[in-house]
């Protein structure tokens, strides 16, 4: 129930959709309460919801039915919660869990405590609400004090209160303004931003009877795993062809990201020629992906102009003259001139970016929707802090969405030691991601055939047997048609029934059903050895599939 309309709403709307959480918003209470569990965002207090909506809630939790709210600063409501009174912060950065039956899916250390901004860096931290005297006290900031807190009733209702604006602290870093809020840029486990959808997913399934929740990995598989190429340096061309060779013969199509790079400067001389030419046909019958990493591939992307929209080749002549200083490029151009490139060459519709050195300007996700791109991999997972595909926003801002989706980078190169070195810590992090159907994307240069080439030799077939692989535009597709799926259980003339409603067709989609539910024989839904369904073709369209124990 969103009690602020000028909020970060679009933060838990984007999070939940990419946990798979079905929701509906409303402002209106009586609309709320016809729902078991009921999400109070961002506010709750006297301020933004008038008596007889607090009593309103009051009555669903002493009817045994579950509210969560976030910032609970009032209201006289204190007591469902179950602690004393609220004090306002600015000097938290961490919280960490208790231990708790409920909690019990949380084993990591970076799940056991997570970041709510940088711990040395005071300005990045945002505002906290500690909860005093609680009963039960979920989680603690680093001071001791109560971030979340749940109180309970004889009927069975439960009301948690969690101390700070979560839509705002996902939104946050899903636009990369977290203040470098994190522990590992990359190659490491942070996942601040999922602890608390897994949090939500929870205690949705744990309370709502008739939950029924959307995987995020196709086909049934727990990793969501992509190859990526950077081809940026002359000396990457030649060796292509060893890379598709490998991985045609694992049967893994990957993304190649390649600069359009058609002139000499500073960094490099031209390398999109004639001979780029036949090894992207050669990528291309191989079954994998061309996909834009720009043009210049400059350091200094992220502050270059905007540009007009009207950037063409050949008239369209960037130079990079050295680190830091780059003349005639803009956002647009690179972005313009390098897909048109691409799609001349290739035949094939080019729908995906990632930017020379991660540099990502503020109206990146506008400008490339408007130049035609639908996915981009452009920050870290660990610069996000999240493992988890989303939906990007106008200006990396709050307000407005586009049609972009980013994939955080899981895997890169760069950062020592050598990749063919640390293959056990990444398939040790692959798995703590397959623990909640999050995303494995992975970034090499292939300006060598060495250490790179052998951790691919070595992690592919160890991720194989819970990974589905794909290419960029693929799981984005696949992505994008599921952020569309509309799912809910419905008690109709006696019977339950699985409402599943898609605005496209959709393939490989896997639901998790309510706790003793089955769909009845003959239907089109396959269980899986985990107690998941897999729907193998889901028409655009509404689906009605009945439901029994």
């Amino acid at each position: 129930m969103l009690t602020d309309k000028d909020s970060a709403w679009l933060g838990l709307a984007h999070g939940l959709k990419s946990i798979g959480v079905p929701f509906t918003i409303t402002d209106d209470v009586a609309e709320a309460t016809r729902h078991n569990v009921v999400l109070v965002y961002p506010l709750l207090s006297g301020r933004t919801l008038d008596d007889a909506g607090r009593t309103a809630l009051r009555r669903h939790v002493e009817a045994g039915r579950t509210l969560i709210a976030t910032q609970v600063l009032g209201g006289g409501l204190h007591d469902l919660f179950g602690f004393e009174t609220t004090l306002e912060s600015r000097a938290h950065h961490s919280i960490t869990f208790e231990q708790a039956p409920a909690l019990g899916w949380i084993s990591d250390p970076h799940e056991k405590t997570v970041l709510l901004g940088q711990p040395d860096l005071p300005t990045s931290w945002i505002g906290t609400q500690t909860y005093v005297n609680a009963q039960q006290v979920l989680a603690r900031f680093e001071d001791g004090s109560a971030a979340l807190v749940r109180g309970d009733n004889k009927a069975g209702g439960s009301a948690y209160a969690l101390g700070f604006d979560l839509g705002f602290f996902i939104m946050r870093a899903h636009n990369d303004r977290n203040d470098q809020g994190y522990r590992a840029y990359a190659n490491g486990y942070e996942p601040s931003v999922d602890v608390w959808l897994r949090w939500l997913r929870a205690v949705y399934r744990q309370h709502e009877p008739q939950a029924v929740t959307i995987g995020s990995v196709p086909q049934g598989q727990r990793l969501a795993a992509v190859v990526t190429f950077d081809v940026d340096y002359v000396k990457s061309m030649g060796n292509l062809l060893a890379y598709r060779d490998l991985l045609v013969r694992e049967g893994i199509p990957a993304t190649f990201f390649l600069q359009t790079k058609y002139y000499r400067d500073f960094q490099d001389e031209g390398f999109f020629n004639d001979r780029t030419l036949a090894a992207m046909d050669a990528l291309v019958a191989a079954g994998m992906e061309i996909a834009s990493h720009s043009v210049s591939h400059s350091d200094m992307y992220a502050s270059l102009p905007l540009g007009d929209g009207s950037e063409q080749y050949p008239t369209y002549q960037p130079r990079v003259k050295a680190l830091g200083d780059t003349q005639g490029a803009t956002v647009m151009g690179e972005l313009r001139v390098s897909r048109f490139l691409l799609e001349q060459l290739t035949g094939r519709s080019v729908v995906s970016f990632r930017p020379g050195y991660l540099a990502t300007p503020p109206r990146l996700p506008e400008a490339l929707a408007a130049s035609g791109y639908r996915f981009s991999s452009s920050a870290t997972a660990g610069n996000l802090t999240t493992h988890l595909p989303f939906r990007t926003n106008t200006q990396r801002m709050y307000s407005d969405e586009t049609t972009v989706f980013e994939f955080p980078i899981a895997i890169e190169d760069e950062i020592p030691p050598i990749m063919d070195q640390r293959v056990e810590e990444a398939v040790e992090l692959a798995e703590k991601l397959a623990r909640y159907g999050a995303s494995y994307v992975m970034l090499l240069h292939p300006n060598e055939v060495d250490h790179k080439y052998r951790f691919l030799e070595q992690i592919l077939p160890r991720l194989k047997p819970f990974a589905w692989f794909g290419t960029m535009s693929q799981y984005g597709s696949w992505w994008a048609a599921r952020d569309k799926v509309e799912v809910d259980v419905l008690a109709q003339r006696g019977q339950i029934v699985l409402n599943v409603q898609a605005q496209e067709p959709i393939k490989d989609l896997v639901f998790e059903l309510p706790t003793g539910l089955r769909p009845v024989s003959g239907s089109a839904m396959q269980k899986l050895s985990d107690g998941r369904w897999l729907f193998r073709d889901i028409p655009a369209g509404t689906i009605m599939i009945d439901l029994h124990h």
